[in-house]
């Protein structure tokens, strides 16, 4: 039995892998813990082994004992009672928050990747460190909220600095989400330098680019694509700003010491799934901007056709081959 934990209606990366699984003639079960409290069932119960948890949800009854590998993928935040009030909308949260933690801590089997490991190679100074530790080269930073520092930082970057979000990738308004993409720093930023006091405030050293380098690693396989990001303005800085699939794409072989540093990364962090954004430099430097524990990868496949479905299935299945 393979359990993948995500939203299949949101996630445009789980019928793919579901499909193929299927094809192979495993049991595969979806479970998103949205539909929880109100739409499905959780015991954790003592027998005389330990501890024995048992999901339910719609026509689905499943013993967590029989799941030999669990696909952590993009799960959804529970939907809570509205006759709660806030206090108690807060302490219930926390409540399932809990029981989940404890859940998928007495599951056992294979797991891509663990939710702790995810949750603590999320910390960008953590992944950071790790990756300077490894021997990346990683463009000099600081996160701070001091505004003398952070002029004397800024100032202190030849080719100039920018700023990015430590955690959240948007900020939620009553009417709409607005995203925070890495930003070069402009003359019109630094007269708004003193707003550095409000919080926690990460900036980096911009270092210019040849092309961005997507790296997936799947369990022992390291797959790497270029993209080509510099063709188009917007895409210069962060290419998520422009239409991904408008950007030329193409299957690269990474530096043998860059590709064993990929797949240390990952198993360093504690997980068996990693996005790592890359930069090649046009000196010929590669440079580690970050990791993703749960990044997107479809689109990469869509583009290029490298087999990261296939890869994916060979790793959840048990029958990945070791380089």
């Amino acid at each position: 039995m393979i359990l993948v934990v995500s939203d299949r209606t949101q996630d445009g990366h789980v019928a793919p892998v579901v499909s193929e699984l299927t094809r192979r003639g495993h049991e595969v079960e979806v479970f998103d813990p949205a539909v929880f409290p109100g739409r499905s069932e959780v015991t954790l119960e003592s027998t005389h082994r330990g501890v024995r948890a048992t999901l339910r949800w719609e026509e689905h009854d499943l013993d967590l004992d029989r799941v030999e590998s669990v696909w952590y993928r993009r799960p959804g935040d529970f939907v809570l009672s509205d006759r709660l009030l806030a206090e108690e909308e807060k302490w219930i949260r926390l409540e399932c928050q809990h029981l989940f933690r404890a859940m998928w801590a007495s599951t056992p089997g294979l797991w891509v990747s663990d939710p702790a490991a995810i949750r603590q190679s999320s910390l960008k100074v953590v992944q950071l460190g790790c990756a300077i530790e490894l021997g990346f080269e990683v463009p000099r930073f600081t996160v701070t909220n001091d505004v003398n520092r952070a002029r004397r930082f800024i100032v202190a970057c030849a080719d100039g600095a920018v700023v990015k979000a430590l955690a959240e990738p948007a900020i939620a308004y009553p009417n709409h989400l607005g995203f925070l993409y890495t930003h070069l720093i402009t003359g019109h930023d630094l007269k708004l330098i003193d707003t550095v006091r409000f919080g926690p405030t990460f900036l980096q050293e911009y270092v210019p680019k040849r092309m961005d380098i997507r790296v997936t690693v799947i369990g022992s396989a390291c797959f790497a694509v270029g993209i080509d990001s510099t063709q188009l303005r917007e895409s210069r800085v962060d290419f998520r700003r422009a239409e991904v699939y408008d950007l030329p794409h193409r299957v690269l072989t990474l530096p043998q010491r860059v590709g064993t540093q990929c797949i240390d990364l990952v198993s360093r962090l504690g997980l068996m799934f990693g996005a790592i954004d890359l930069i090649l430099a046009p000196d010929g430097r590669y440079l580690f901007l970050e990791i993703n524990p749960n990044g997107q990868w479809y689109w990469l496949e869509e583009i290029t056709g490298v087999p990261l479905t296939k890869t994916m299935c060979d790793l959840l299945a048990g029958t990945q081959r070791r380089p």
